[in-house]
């Protein structure tokens, strides 16, 4: 991966996503062959919750974070506002649309404890937390034809 994706991963602030949004990311990035560790991983949340911040919310990151770059790197020829237009659109159609994501959000949030203290009073809404995330694309420029 060319050092600027490298860079960029560094500078996307994955950990700052409240759990929701960042599972949104995780299921709009999933691919069939790891479509059964995710739901795996929700179906383990009833037994044992505590692996959502110990173990699984690290993984979904790390994960997050790589997709959102191949994604990118295999949108080049868009420009930045595009693409953060694009991963916008289909966040919302997600949410809105996809029974997957509406059924893993409410195990997830059967196991977050009430008063678990990653929980905000005021949370950022889902469109700010995104941008804040993928504001870091913009200093991605489209690869020249030699690159």
């Amino acid at each position: 991966m060319p050092k600027r994706y490298e860079e960029l991963k560094s500078q996307l602030p994955v950990s700052r996503l409240s759990i929701d949004v960042l599972l949104a990311l995780r299921v709009l990035y999933d691919k069939p062959e790891n479509d059964v560790e995710l739901r795996q991983q929700i179906a383990e949340l009833s037994r044992e919750p505590s692996k959502l911040e110990r173990e699984y919310r690290s993984e979904w990151e790390a994960y997050v974070l790589r997709e959102l770059v191949l994604d990118l790197k295999q949108n080049t020829q868009r420009s930045p506002a595009i693409f953060i237009d694009s991963v916008l659109s289909r966040i919302e159609s997600l949410k809105e649309s996809c029974p997957y994501y509406k059924a893993y959000k409410q195990q997830i949030s059967q196991a977050t404890p009430a008063d678990d203290s990653t929980t905000q009073l005021f949370p950022t809404p889902w469109r700010q937390q995104l941008m804040m995330l993928l504001l870091p694309v913009t200093t991605v420029k489209p690869l020249k034809p030699t690159e």
